[in-house]
């Protein structure tokens, strides 16, 4: 039988075993007979009569299979010639054919003459009796080999494709435009619920924004592609498709798209998640900077001929940084956090919110009909911050300033409102740490003011160098004694032209690193050359207090300098003092402000904490920080008299200085009556207008002078009189006695 089926695949003619005698005459018939069995021969591989038991008794066609072989496959040889894993299989249909007496047919494995297996195409089909019973089997085998494999290969291609399409979330399709009439892979109910031929649904499940697009794309001349449309599934989601077909003409001219449709669902997800990561502030939600300038243009430009007005709000905390400090990064976080929140329950749906950077917020309000709802705007939007943050087992209630800018929306323009605000914030933020108004709105001489503020920083640089930046003093008075224990040297610049200046007018100059670094060194050098001077004159002058900026304790800044420009003056250092605030520790190197002050206090400077108890984080660095005195903040001491809350805080910081073993000076003394309540409190030093303004050194060197001869007279008076009677500080520096 295996050579049978290996005559399919050669040109060798196939053998006819003889039925009859070959000296018998042959008729009509016989030659019928004949011509049918060279048919036979010519059509398969192998011809076998087997009895109703499956035992083959003739092969009357049997290709050219050898006589070794024929003799094999007779009876139940042809068993043995099946490959062993079709046998069950073979076995099976044979049975169930016998038993329904009909045929059967299959493809299976039979080996060839060479020891091969190949695949053969077999039928066989039962003859019966009258009676019905099976007598004889006539069975048909060809070698169906190649066809088979290819098949095999055509059916592993389109499983594969098939297994592709469902991997890549593809459909793909054949499209007959005049008959809308379609036809999909079978994964069609799958991806797109519906059936492999249903059109119409297909249709009715696009967004009805999308089916415009979809029927411009494969008419005739179209694009033939589809980027991306919405599609309903039957399930309730949305998918996100997209298609690209190829078109075809059939041999009578109609139109036939093949194509495939993608579920690009997944990809969009990624996009808009990559988009809200790219516009979009990761810890609020909100819109981040660039998004909101873009969005800001967009909406002035789309409705700049809708009449009304539009308004710009920047908001910012005062000392954000402090509460960092003071409340832990995940405390900060969730302060920014309800911001966010707060804002957005406050304002309309069209409004934008956005978190522009760090701790400063932005506002677009779309439809602002005047200047004046504007600043009620932004009034109303900082008491919605100000009202208490509740944090774990904090209750904060942070201080906020709110620059707004308003403008007719006809003659709005995005990038001029956002500096605008930013102008009004800036004025918001100066008046808010002079005690002021912490809502400002824009108006032109904010840009005047800027434009001064920039012109003066230009001019410091030649002030610099004509040494036109002076330290000016204000005494520090020891409240017992009345005696001048020392002093707070403040810059001032001695204009040529409009007299000597305070920091208020050219304060901007500090917001310029460079700047604020060289007039700290000015001021050090001539602080240092006044205080050899003074000993060298034998006066009793107490420490010289210089205040730090925070880029004076960056890398080589002048905190790390000071004890070195020390000793080239011979100055000892008892008679120098520095003076920070807290801002000092949250701005430029401020990561390294604790190690400075830590040289500082090993080179033996003294270390005052300014303006105390106005910020956040005050008892964290008196307990971080080496410091030998606080000053309490003229804030306290200015309605000392009249509110009780001030008188309070004021008599618990000096308690708490005294259990901490630190000297105390209050700054801002300007009445005998605070003078009095501090004595009484046991407050050691002051310094105030109430004693002296800050004066120039020639100022400073006569009053230290005076004091040195009125201690010697009122010395001696003293011997003669009264031993504890004090100097009297205000006679002393009117130039009395």
């Amino acid at each position: 039988m295996g050579e049978a089926n290996a005559s399919l695949a050669t040109d060798s003619p196939a053998r006819i075993e003889p039925l009859l005698p070959a000296s018998t005459p042959i008729s009509d018939a016989e030659h019928d007979a004949t011509r049918y069995r060279t048919l036979l021969a010519a059509t398969a591989g192998l011809i076998w009569h087997a009895g109703p038991d499956g035992r083959i008794c003739a092969i009357p066609v049997s290709g050219d299979l050898g006589e070794a072989q024929l003799q094999a496959i007779h009876g139940y040889g042809w068993w043995d010639f099946l490959h062993a894993d079709d046998r069950p299989k073979f076995l099976l249909r044979a049975l169930r054919a016998r038993r329904r007496r009909s045929a059967f047919e299959g493809t299976w494995r039979i080996r060839d003459a060479t020891g091969a297996y190949r695949w053969n195409r077999i039928r066989v089909v039962p003859l019966c009796d009258t009676e019905g019973r099976i007598t004889e089997w006539v069975g048909k085998a060809s070698d169906d080999h190649e066809r088979y494999l290819a098949q095999e290969r055509v059916a592993e291609s389109e499983a594969r494709l098939r297994l592709a399409l469902s991997a890549a979330r593809m459909v793909a399709w054949e499209f007959a435009p005049e008959a809308r009439k379609s036809s999909r892979t079978d994964n069609s109910r799958v991806i797109l619920g519906i059936d492999a031929d249903d059109f119409e649904s297909y249709i009715e499940n696009m967004h009805p924004e999308d089916r415009p697009v979809f029927h411009n794309a494969y008419v005739d001349g179209g694009s033939m592609r589809v980027p991306e449309l919405r599609y309903r599934h039957p399930d309730g989601r949305q998918l996100w498709l997209s298609s690209r077909g190829v078109e075809r003409r059939d041999a009578d001219g109609r139109r036939r798209i093949i194509g495939v449709t993608y579920d690009i669902t997944d990809r969009k997800a990624a996009e808009e998640e990559i988009w809200r990561a790219a516009n979009h502030d990761t810890l609020t939600g909100l819109p981040n900077r660039r998004f909101f300038l873009a969005t800001l243009r967009q909406h002035v430009e789309s409705g700049a001929r809708s009449g009304g007005g539009v308004a710009l709000a920047l908001l910012d905390f005062l000392d954000f940084k402090a509460l960092d400090a003071a409340l832990g990064h995940d405390g900060a976080d969730a302060l920014l956090q309800r911001t966010g929140e707060r804002l957005r329950k406050r304002l309309d749906r069209d409004d934008i919110v956005a978190r522009i950077g760090g701790d400063e917020f932005g506002v677009f309000l779309g439809d602002i009909p005047n200047a004046e709802q504007a600043a009620s705007v932004a009034q109303s939007l900082a008491e919605v911050l100000a009202e208490d943050f509740y944090q774990a087992d904090h209750i904060l209630a942070a201080r906020v300033c709110v620059g707004i800018a308003w403008s007719a929306r006809e003659e709005a323009e995005g990038e001029a409102l956002f500096r605008q605000a930013q102008n009004a914030l800036h004025a918001a933020k100066q008046s808010a740490r002079r005690g002021g108004a912490q809502v400002r709105l824009f108006d032109d001489d904010m840009v005047e003011g800027v434009t001064r503020r920039a012109g003066l920083a230009a001019e410091m640089v030649p002030a610099l160098r004509r040494g036109e930046i002076i330290p000016f003093y204000q005494p520090k008075i020891d409240l017992d004694s009345g005696l001048i224990c020392g002093f707070e040297a403040l810059a001032r610049w001695r204009h040529p032209l409009r007299g000597v200046l305070t920091p208020g007018v050219f304060g901007s100059a500090f917001d310029i690193p460079e700047l604020a670094r060289e007039i700290g060194r000015t001021m050090a050098w001539q602080v240092l050359d006044d205080l050899r001077g003074w000993i060298d004159g034998g006066l009793a002058v107490g420490p010289v207090a210089l205040n730090l900026a925070a880029v004076d304790f960056s890398e080589g800044g002048l905190a790390w300098a000071l004890p070195d420009m020390l000793a080239e003056r011979g100055v000892p250092a008892r008679f120098c003092a520095v003076e920070v605030t807290e801002r000092v520790f949250l701005g430029e190197g401020g990561g390294a402000v604790a190690a400075a002050l830590a040289h500082l206090d090993h080179a033996g400077i003294r270390i005052a904490l300014d303006d105390f108890g106005t910020g956040y984080a005050s008892l964290v660095h008196l307990k971080q920080c080496p410091v030998s005195e606080i000053k309490i903040d003229r804030s306290f001491i200015q309605d000392l008299e009249t509110d009780a809350e001030d008188a309070a805080i004021v008599a618990a910081l000096l308690g708490l200085a005294r259990a901490l073993s630190l000297d105390v000076t209050a700054e801002g003394v300007e009445t005998e009556a605070q003078a009095a309540f501090l004595s009484d409190h046991h407050c050691e030093l002051a310094q105030g207008f109430l004693f002296a303004k800050p004066m120039a050194h020639d100022c400073a060197s006569a009053l230290l002078t005076r004091q040195m001869l009125e201690r010697n007279i009122s010395g001696r008076r003293r011997r003669v009189r009264d031993p504890n009677s004090p100097i009297d500080p205000q006679r002393l520096l009117a130039g009395q006695g």
